[in-house]
């Protein structure tokens, strides 16, 4: 071997050599490879791995809330879309839906959110959720990322028409009508005076919204004062006050009413109190007026005496079935309008100052000929329930429920609604204090207590006349003096009982209280039988609150130190199937009514 060819002494043996040498190379390529590129090569595989977990993260929670997302204190995170939705339903919903108004005159007036046309849209909220954290990308990508949480506000939906009408029985109760500016004789009887108008006052509808809407986003009811603002009147004092100088040509002698042989002179100080700034289209001709409800009033009560008030027909109903129709009467009223107008031009003019009156004919709402054209001589049904006459409070408002939907008439074809007809049960309209079912599913001190014995009453009445039912909702708690599964309820703005006269005959609501019982009739022959199938209580629920650890109130209808207990009852559903036949028996029509009955938590009241 030559020299130059022999390994030095010192240097590593050489590796045997690859059994293949194109492998050997292609190795030494692999790794000379690896080493320009091993960052990248890193990067690569730590994107994948990345990329890996990001799609498992996003598979995972594609259907589902992030972790920590809270609506109004509920925790929703981990739940999908429609669990969400089923837990603000039931936590939620039920724990902001009382709305419970101040008005400065005693207990507060206890709505719902459903009276006043405003819900909690759990669908909107649960997507709300749903979309917490979660970010768009270009192409119409979307993904995820951790620490998404927090609160989201309440999606809160308002109709406005419902609104509205809800807001009619807080206003019946609040309101403050603005008062006109208007003419009076001074004292000394020497010139004409004007009475400063007043503004009046009248319910905030936006600030009450928002308020209400604020209070559902933390997770309350709302509870507070009603938001008010300035009405102001139609005439000023200074529009009063501008037309003072020509009420001296008005008032400056009596103005004698003459009917018949017999006079009746109006003196400057009543027709003072009987004049009105006219902010009508001839105030031009006529800055002062006579024509206002407040002069027509004073005049029916001059000549109370030469008026004669129609009479309706008056339909008796008697406790065993029969009718007693009573004829009408034709009568004799002042001819108003004309009156009215002859006042102005007598007033404003000169001459004698004399007026002669007339009267006009007036016909009754309600002829006998009426009552025989419209077949409301026979009884269609009728059905009574009874009360406890000694509870005054809540006799008073059933008595009251009566008269005002007494003598209601329903044209074919029309649809009967207890609500309209019965009106907004305030205060300042007759009704008073009586327990009703709260929101919360306890019996409470509430205006209007006990109107829904009537609204149950005329359901069974409707029911047995064979006229189909347009709207009706049971009572959230099972009262058991009713017949089973045969009962109604009503709130003003919300839950309405109406029906509707499909036969083509005039039907006339018939209502009154009498000792301890209450009657509603269908007077108009329906011609018509209904029969009923109830079925067993089902679905039994048992209250969340026995005997051992009941729901604590404290009362200040109670004497202090004073102890109640209510006995709690199983919550349950149950159906009843009706039947309507005509006079010959064929089945007009059948319906079904299901009512679902909470249970009732025992309840210690306490007085305090």
């Amino acid at each position: 071997m030559d020299e130059h060819m022999r390994p030095a002494p010192d240097a590593p043996p050489a590796p045997p050599a690859a059994p293949d040498g194109r492998r050997a190379g292609s190795l030494r390529r692999v790794a000379g490879w690896y080493r320009r590129h091993a960052w990248a090569a890193t990067a690569a595989l730590i994107l994948v791995v990345v990329a890996s977990g990001l799609v498992a993260l996003q598979l995972a929670a594609r259907d589902r809330i992030g972790d920590g997302v809270t609506v109004s204190g509920l925790d929703v995170g981990g739940q999908t879309a429609a669990a969400a939705r089923d837990t603000l339903a039931r936590d939620l919903v039920p724990r902001v839906s009382a709305v419970l108004l101040q008005t400065g005159a005693g207990e507060p007036l206890t709505l719902t959110l459903a009276q006043l046309g405003m819900s909690v849209d759990t669908t909107a909220t649960a997507n709300a959720a749903l979309a917490r954290g979660r970010h768009r990308l270009p192409l119409g990508l979307e993904v995820w990322l951790p620490g998404g949480g927090g609160a989201v506000a309440p999606s809160v939906r308002v109709n406005a028409a419902a609104y509205e009408h809800g807001l009619e029985a807080v206003r019946a109760a609040v309101d403050v009508a603005a008062r006109d500016a208007r003419l009076a004789i001074s004292g000394g009887g020497d010139g004409v005076t004007v009475v400063p108008s007043k503004d009046g006052t009248t319910v905030d509808a936006i600030a009450l919204e928002r308020a209400i809407a604020a209070r559902v986003v933390g997770g309350k009811g709302y509870s507070g004062p009603v938001p008010m603002k300035a009405v102001p009147p139609k005439v000023s004092t200074a529009g009063a006050e501008a037309r003072a100088g020509v009420a001296a040509r008005y008032l400056s002698r009596p103005v004698t009413l003459r009917y018949r042989e017999r006079t009746v002179v109006l003196s400057p100080r009543e027709m003072a109190g009987m004049l009105s700034v006219n902010t009508g289209t001839n105030a031009d001709a006529y800055p002062l007026t006579f024509r206002n409800e407040r002069a027509a009033a004073r005049l029916h009560k001059l000549f109370s005496w030469a008026e004669t008030p129609p009479v309706d027909a008056r339909i008796e109903v008697h406790p065993e079935g029969g009718i007693t129709v009573t004829p009408s009467q034709m009568g004799e009223v002042l001819d108003m309008k004309v009156l009215l107008e002859d006042l102005d031009e007598t007033a404003l003019g000169g001459g004698l100052r004399s007026v002669f009156v007339a009267l006009k004919p007036a016909m009754p709402k309600l002829t006998s000929d009426d009552v025989e054209a419209m077949g409301l001589a026979s009884l269609g049904a009728q059905f009574v329930t009874y009360f406890d006459p000694r509870n005054t409070t809540r006799a008073g408002n059933i008595a009251l429920a009566a008269k005002l939907v007494d003598g209601s008439v329903v044209e074919p074809g029309q649809t009967f609604s207890l609500n309209a007809a019965m009106g907004p049960r305030t205060s300042n309209r007759g009704f008073d204090y009586a327990p009703v079912i709260a929101a919360d599913g306890v019996l409470r001190q509430g205006v209007g207590g006990g109107i829904c014995q009537y609204a149950t009453t005329l359901f069974n009445a409707v029911l047995l006349a064979g006229l189909p039912i347009v709207e009706r909702q049971a009572h959230s708690l099972y009262i058991s003096h009713y017949p089973i599964g045969r009962d109604a309820t009503v709130s003003w703005g919300a839950v309405d009982f109406k029906f509707r006269n499909d036969t083509g005959k005039t039907l006339l609501i018939r209502s009154w209280v009498e000792g301890a019982h209450l009657t509603v009739a269908i007077v108009g022959k329906t011609g018509r039988e209904a029969t009923f199938k109830t079925g067993p209580f089902y679905d039994i629920r048992r209250p969340a609150h026995g005997k051992s650890d009941p729901r604590v109130i404290y009362d200040a209808d109670l004497g202090p130190g004073v102890v109640r207990w209510e006995r709690g009852i199983d919550g349950h559903s149950v159906k009843v199937e009706r039947t309507v036949r005509d006079a010959n028996g064929a089945v007009l029509f059948r319906d079904t009514f299901v009512s679902h009955y909470q249970p009732l938590d025992w309840v210690k009241r306490v007085g305090i």
